[in-house]
């Protein structure tokens, strides 16, 4: 994206912060974005950053896109939760066909919730599949046009088995009129976002609908749908704990409090644990991006840092945010205050899957290996 087009769109998110947050506290209460929010994510096209061209999307640069998650969670943790998730759905656009990716995902109010745990059932039917289940935490559900979740496949009543004996995972897509939304959301964080449960009873889903992200060709050749799926996805949970953190540093210095040398000490140690943090996670995601976007293919080690820098990022986001919330004093505890709500969304961030402490084991156990079957020059 041209440096004047990045910088237009990050202006623009800079100037709905104060609409965003004059909604924050209803939309948390809620747990849904008002209306008034919704037409600022669709107008500033904050649900296309990757969503194919070839469906009306952007497909920006992966770190163009990554610059706006980050600029959407400082404006406030759930509104930029919601735009990296909404933007995530584009993804599977790449995925199915391109005549279904874009009657699905072209209309301007297009954006899908969903859930990758595979929670439901579909059974091979003429032309598709009989699907039921119910799933966890599909945030954005109640403004979403599609749902997507994982189901395992059954045939004649048996579970359906790959060449080593796993059952065969595939995702189904359904309109809201199949599902069924339950007010499951009550959490101490990221509360805005509406993570909420959703089930479907025997809905049929055309097999056009429906697809695999490891075992599907992708119908889309640019970079950003050959980067793994894994990675893309740490790095934007990544993106949003860093502008969460970011805010934080924000809300802190706006509560103007007079300090001793001990409180400014601390203050200044959080915020270079914060640039540093950053600067580590862009180095090592631009680079990874770099690869893709020459024509090559991101390896296990390649994987392997990106999963280190993302999370040790958002886990030092989160660090900061504790430090600037316990110099904060009286001031930071009100739930409904920036520093306050900086601290719970930064903590419910560093909970999601990708940002795993078992991530250190799995990387370091494959940058070792790798160093290790390294030939070493004499």
């Amino acid at each position: 994206m041209p440096a004047a087009d990045l910088a237009s769109r990050l202006a623009a998110i800079e100037a709905s912060a104060s609409t965003v947050r004059s909604h924050i506290e209803n939309a948390e209460t809620e747990a849904r974005w008002p209306a008034p929010v919704l037409e600022l994510l669709l107008e500033q096209r904050l649900f296309r950053l990757w969503l194919p061209r070839n469906a009306g999307g952007d497909e920006l640069d992966l770190m163009d896109s990554l610059t706006l998650m980050e600029a959407a969670s400082r404006v406030d943790g759930s509104y930029g939760w919601t735009v990296m998730i909404g933007s995530g759905g584009g993804l599977f656009g790449a995925i199915i066909e391109a005549p279904t990716a874009r009657e699905m995902l072209s209309p301007r109010e297009a954006v899908i919730a969903g859930s990758g745990a595979p929670r439901g059932r579909a059974d091979i039917v003429e032309g598709g599949y009989r699907a039921s289940g119910r799933w966890r935490y599909a945030s954005g559900a109640a403004h979403a046009t599609w749902f997507t979740a994982n189901c395992v496949l059954h045939r004649d009543g048996a579970p359906v088995l790959d060449a080593a004996g796993a059952p065969v995972i595939r995702a189904m897509s359904f309109p809201p009129a199949d599902v069924t939304i339950h007010r499951t959301w009550d959490v101490s964080g990221m509360r805005a976002t509406g993570s909420e449960d959703f089930s479907v009873q025997d809905a049929f889903v055309p097999a056009r609908r429906t697809f695999s992200v490891s075992g599907d060709a992708h119908h889309e050749a640019g970079p950003l749908y050959r980067f793994p799926f894994a990675s893309i996805t740490q790095a934007g949970v990544a993106a949003v704990a860093l502008g969460i953190a970011a805010h934080a540093v924000e809300a802190y210095a706006a509560l103007g409090r007079s300090a001793d040398a001990t409180v400014h000490a601390r203050f200044g140690e959080a915020v270079a644990g914060l640039v540093l943090a950053r600067a580590g996670w862009w180095e090592v995601t631009r680079d990874a991006w770099g690869i893709v976007d020459g024509g090559n293919d991101l390896d296990a080690v390649g994987q392997a840092r990106v999963i280190l820098a993302c999370t040790h990022a958002a886990r030092e986001a989160a660090a900061v945010v504790d430090v600037l919330h316990d110099i904060g004093g009286m001031a930071a505890m009100s739930d409904s205050g920036a520093l306050g709500r900086c601290w719970r969304d930064v903590h419910a961030v560093t909970q999601h899957a990708s940002l795993s402490p078992a991530n250190y084991a799995a990387a370091g156990a494959t940058l070792l290996e790798a160093m290790v079957n390294t030939e070493t020059p004499r």
